[in-house]
């Protein structure tokens, strides 16, 4: 009898009180789980407005899903898709570094419901990160510090430095590569 009524969902798509029951699902995740949803995104290391994009456009895309089998596990579906949408985002924006934020305005975004320990964690994080920054060659340090907090592009840091834009490229990652080699098991 099971295997009649999946049979018809398939065929004919889910019944109205089926998508009622499916919005009302998402109505209720979004009312627990948005603000959440969108700490969960800035600490993946997007600015706040663009979170709260990633997050609406999850709960849309969530909106529009068909599968009722995802209704037993929708919310972790839920932060698969914001995640998902999130390391896209991030992705498009490290291909086009022009499109990046400043690294001063993306602090300035950072989760505004963050505790003191949160805030005294972060505090600690900045100031390994201050000493790491000290230990890269000069020039690595410079491109890394043009490129990510003053939002250069690569050509204009190349110019700056001397250096082959592809050469400035390498810094930037080699930089991000040693900070994140000695700070993974804080974050």
């Amino acid at each position: 009898m099971g295997d009649i009524r999946e049979w018809r969902m398939r065929a004919n798509g889910p019944s109205p009180s089926t998508n009622i029951s499916h919005n009302e699902e998402v109505s209720r995740l979004y009312k627990r789980h948005h603000q959440q949803l969108v700490r969960h995104i800035v600490a993946k290391g997007l600015p706040l407005r663009e979170a709260e994009e990633v997050v609406q456009e999850a709960f849309v895309k969530l909106l529009g899903l068909d599968d009722i089998k995802v209704q037993s596990y929708i919310r972790a579906y839920l932060y698969k898709i914001a995640t998902n949408l999130a390391i896209d985002k991030l992705r498009r924006a490290a291909r086009s570094p022009e499109c990046q934020e400043p690294a001063g305005e993306v602090l300035e975004h950072a989760s505004p419901v963050d505790s003191p320990e949160q805030s005294s964690h972060h505090q600690q994080l900045l100031g390994q990160l201050s000493s790491l920054l000290d230990d890269l060659q000069p020039k690595c340090r410079q491109a890394f510090l043009l490129y990510k907090v003053k939002g250069l592009d690569y050509d204009v840091i190349a110019s700056q430095l001397g250096v082959s834009s592809s050469m400035v490229r390498k810094y930037v990652l080699q930089a991000v590569r040693y900070c994140y080699d000695k700070l993974q098991d804080q974050l």
